[in-house]
């Protein structure tokens, strides 16, 4: 019989990891607020994990609506919201869906005023998906609505990088300890790569290390406003989300539906 503790369930792994390695960045909050608070009517998350941006937003007052594909972030997310509503902190309505489906925006109580696509989410879909997903977007936009989505800024990827090299991201579950290291970023052809080294050490001391892979497709900001157009969404300017010590900076495309 094996008494070697077993990982923590409540949320899963892949929530875990998702807070390790995007909970604690910040630098795309202030543009979420601002463009939430010109908004009048609901925002709409699209991809919204575990709920960094949504809560955040619903903390301030917002009315959210979060649409995730994965089930059990979806079902973390869903936990949190409950425990949020509980305790007065703001309302979040989770939709598990995938955004690139048809048929998802029907499910929407009413129509939203703002749409956001935090930390590259578009990139995640192939062309045809994304121009599939921006014709669902669109349908789950009020008139006068707008799609906010962030892309990589290619600009600010490589040279030597950052001397010391950046510290893990690290987080502590249940006496385990999770530690995830970005190692590199790769832009090869039609795609970019990073790459990061996952270890997760149990209160024991037992180390279990994996390599972790996040591929994005290469998309300009002038590609999604080409795509949004095809999908009946107007250009309507970009944003620019500066880059950090060890991130790289994104713009943030702004698409209009008339």
């Amino acid at each position: 019989m094996s008494l070697r503790p077993k990982p923590p369930t409540h949320g899963g792994e892949d929530a875990i990891w998702q807070d390790v390695e995007f909970g604690a960045y910040a630098a795309d909050l202030p543009l979420w607020e601002q463009l939430a608070a010109e908004a009048r009517g609901p925002v709409l998350e699209l991809g919204s994990g575990c709920g960094r941006v949504a809560m955040h937003l619903a903390g301030a007052g917002h009315e959210l609506i979060a649409v995730e594909r994965d089930p059990e972030l979806a079902a973390e997310l869903e936990r949190r919201a409950t425990e949020r509503r509980q305790t007065g902190g703001g309302s979040v309505q989770v939709l598990a869906a995938d955004i690139a489906a048809p048929g998802w925006p029907a499910r929407l109580q009413r129509p939203a005023a703002l749409a956001i696509a935090p930390l590259q989410v578009l990139q995640l879909l192939d062309g045809a998906q994304r121009i599939g997903a921006l014709g669902q977007i669109g349908r789950a936009l009020g008139p006068g609505g707008r799609l906010a989505a962030t892309l990589v800024d290619e600009s600010t990827i490589g040279g030597t990088g950052p001397s010391p090299p950046p510290a893990p991201d690290m987080r502590e579950v249940e006496g385990w300890v999770y530690s995830s290291e970005p190692l590199w970023v790769q832009v090869s052809g039609e795609t970019l790569r990073m790459r990061r080294m996952r270890e997760r050490v149990s209160p024991t001391g037992d180390l279990v290390r994996r390599v972790h892979d996040d591929v994005l497709h290469r998309v300009q900001p002038e590609d999604l406003e080409r795509e949004g157009t095809e999908a009946g969404l107007s250009p309507a300017g970009r944003r620019i989300i500066a880059e950090g010590d060890y991130e790289a900076g994104s713009v943030a495309v702004i698409l209009e539906r008339a």
